[in-house]
């Protein structure tokens, strides 16, 4: 009974963590470029039940087996791209295919797929958080003027290619560390291939987070965590008249 007083608490934790996961999700779906998190589980090891011979206590028989409850093995990035939208606005930039935008910041260079861009006082071309937009050549600066990006990441203002992007293409994307505002740091060795997508101007990638997907996972999630919490109050209840019986037998 006390075992599976522990099996629904570790349910309650598994499910309460998947929870936050989808919450996150949840508060992203309109956050461009965000991608989406997913909890993997699995149970516990199972344990093998055996039923030992009252009359020869040496000779037992299996009889079945019992798992110890439900855990969070690992929680993954699903780095699936999201759909581009039309914006027309001339510091909107989406990747079309793999590949991240190099921005620097305070914690040093990150990665994101968020293209949302702006224009700072000093022509800098910065992201929402601050960050510089790097080319090949450091951080961009369009001087305030006309810029436009073609397809392969090259930077022309007022018709002169002034950099290209610096696209990072990971070949491991284990080595990406997620941060804050759709942020991605490097940790690691993560390799790096040759960039073969499209970056398109005047376009946004959507967060690969769907609601109604994600509005779902957490109606599971909360019933789960329900079941699991009316088990150990059950359990808890049981042990609790167990303990007056025994009292009441002394």
């Amino acid at each position: 009974m006390v075992r599976g007083f522990y099996t629904a608490g570790a349910g309650m934790v598994a499910n309460s963590r998947k929870l936050d996961i989808t919450g996150d999700n949840i508060a992203n779906t309109r956050t461009s470029g965000y991608k989406k998190d997913k909890a993997v589980s699995s149970a516990f090891q199972q344990r093998l039940v055996m039923k030992l011979d009252s009359t020869a206590l040496q000779q037992s028989m299996q009889i079945g087996s019992i798992s110890q409850g439900q855990t969070i093995d690992s929680v993954f990035t699903d780095f699936e791209q999201g759909v581009l939208t039309h914006t027309g606005g001339v510091f909107d930039l989406a990747i079309s295919g793999d590949g991240f935008f190099s921005v620097l910041g305070e914690q040093g260079v990150l990665y994101t797929r968020n293209g949302e861009f702006y224009l700072d006082d000093n022509g800098f071309i910065t992201s929402i958080s601050g960050g510089f937009l790097l080319g090949q050549n450091g951080p961009i600066n369009t001087g305030g003027s006309h810029f436009e990006v073609t397809p392969a990441g090259e930077v022309f203002v007022n018709g002169e290619m002034i950099d290209i992007l610096e696209i990072f293409n990971p070949a491991n994307m284990d080595a990406l560390v997620k941060h804050d505002q759709g942020m991605f740091a490097l940790v690691g060795d993560a390799g790096q291939r040759a960039f073969t997508g499209r970056v398109c101007q005047g376009y946004l990638e959507a967060s690969n987070a769907d609601m109604i997907e994600e509005m779902m996972d957490m109606l599971v999630s909360q019933r789960s965590f329900q079941s699991c919490s009316q088990v150990a109050k059950m359990i808890d209840s049981t042990l609790q008249k167990a303990t007056e019986l025994g009292r009441m037998n002394v």
